[in-house]
């Protein structure tokens, strides 16, 4: 009996024919030039689909750059400075325009207090007070009367249940509770002048009573460039638009306070924005590059002929030096941002940017960006450098269930293609196997045929010799 090799093949095989094991895997090889092909497709797609997949890294990056320069936080962050800022300080939004102020803090803002006896059951221990309190407030109904909160105290419950008690009325009362010493302290939680009182039949025996002390709240006084205003908050923000004051301590002396821009994060963003687009431009170049096509050996980018990365080569080139941007009379050039050299390589001078947001930083803002919002805040149309790159970046990397862009469309399209040839590989496998088998048989029919055909000789030329004989 032949023995079998692990491949299925009989290792006598071709021992009457010729035709051995190895003639057979020749012959398989020729009829393998199908699924090769389709495995070096393979090859190429997903080396393909790896460009353009490191091409979106790169592109997702730019757009974040590109995005900061579309904020107002980085062209409207201020310097804040105080001559003193343990009297007062200053802080300004992107809103806040720059400058400086003179203040003076006369009085500051405090909250009306209702100071209760003290307690010497402790803050857990069961007081045994039953009855109602009632917070008459400073808040006011439709009518113009205060409102009142009624709490019911039962005998089990603790000075730290009836501070539970007040503090979930708070919200609404604007009283809160706490405990100070085994005293409870009711404080209104808005400053100023603002009458709050306790009354009920509980009131007495937790000592918010007659024995309670009042200490009406005040008013915050400050000068602030020689005009007298008054806050019920010592953290003024409607003085002046987008700046906030906020008073620490009364004074004799004066504090100057200062706002000025900070044009540090409006360079830094720019350099982000040049140098994220050095660094994509150049993958796009290595994917882009011919070589030498002259050269025997020639090594070509992934993404060769790509039309849709040429397209898209092209329109950042254009877009990041463009002459003139729709809605300034500004350009990249009057920013900072040219090419350095024939490749196209971007650079920033500085000293341009810095003066040209010394000159006029709403321009320059406006420049990058400059949105048009509906009353919720929708951006409803945008202009500007940062907007037309946004524009063009989105493009490529949009990928919704309703909008796929370039990049996942190509995406999609490898994916699809390699599912494709990897069916091909299928049905390859599955004829090969077929056709070894074909082989297989043929050619050990054949040589059993030999085997017969030279034994029957054998016989013959035998009976021959013993005839003659």
């Amino acid at each position: 009996m032949a023995s079998i090799t692990t491949d299925g093949m009989s290792s006598t095989l071709g021992q009457y024919s010729g035709i051995t094991a190895s003639d057979i895997e020749q012959l398989l090889e020729a009829d393998s030039a199908g699924k090769t092909k389709a495995q070096t497709q393979i090859t190429t797609l997903t080396s393909q689909k790896t460009a353009w997949s490191d091409v979106k890294t790169r592109l997702t990056n730019f757009l974040t750059k590109v995005q900061a320069l579309e904020s107002d936080d980085t062209f409207k962050t201020k310097n804040a400075t105080s001559s003193n800022s343990q009297i007062a300080s200053i802080t300004g939004t992107t809103a806040a325009a720059e400058g400086t102020y003179d203040l003076k803090v006369d009085q500051l803002a405090s909250a009306t207090k209702i100071v209760g006896a003290q307690n010497t059951e402790g803050t857990k221990t069961a007081l045994g007070i039953t009855g109602t309190v009632t917070l008459n407030s400073a808040q006011t109904n439709d009518d113009g009367s205060n409102k009142t909160f009624d709490l019911t105290i039962e005998s089990t419950d603790t000075l730290t249940n009836v501070v539970d008690k007040v503090n979930k009325q708070t919200t609404n009362s604007h009283i809160k509770a706490s405990i100070v010493d085994n005293r409870l302290v009711l404080t209104n939680t808005d400053m100023g002048a603002k009458s709050i009182s306790v009354s009920g039949t509980a009131a007495d025996a937790l000592g918010l009573g007659s024995s309670a002390t009042t200490t009406t709240g005040k008013s915050a006084l400050f000068e602030l460039d020689g005009l007298q205003i008054e806050r019920n908050s010592n953290s003024v923000s409607d003085a002046i638009d987008g700046v906030t004051f906020t008073l620490g301590q009364v004074s004799d002396t004066h504090v100057t306070l200062s706002l000025q821009n900070n044009t540090s994060k409006a360079v830094s963003a720019v350099n982000d924005l040049v140098s994220q687009y050095n660094s994509m431009m150049s993958l796009i170049s290595d994917d882009l590059d011919v070589g030498d096509p002259s050269s025997s050996d020639n090594v070509t980018g992934k993404l060769v002929g790509d039309g849709e990365l040429m397209r898209l080569q092209s329109s950042l080139r254009s877009l990041i030096t463009t002459p003139t941007v729709s809605g300034t009379t500004l350009n990249p050039a009057s920013v900072g941002i040219s090419s350095v050299d024939r490749d196209g390589t971007l650079g920033l001078d500085q000293d341009k940017l810095e003066s040209a947001l010394a000159a006029d930083p709403d321009a320059v803002k406006n420049f990058f960006y400059n949105a048009t919002k509906s009353v919720t805040g929708t951006v409803t149309s945008a202009t500007g450098y940062a907007a037309g790159l946004d524009s063009l970046a989105n493009k490529y990397l949009t990928d919704t269930s309703t909008n796929k862009g370039v990049i996942a469309s190509k995406t999609a399209g490898f994916d699809a293609s390699i599912k494709d040839l990897n069916s091909q590989i299928d049905d390859f496998n599955t004829m090969l196997t077929a056709k070894k088998a074909y082989y297989v048989d043929m050619f050990t029919r054949l040589d059993q045929a030999i085997m017969e055909s030279q034994s029957q000789l054998s016989y013959f030329t035998s009976a021959s010799s013993t005839s003659s004989s």
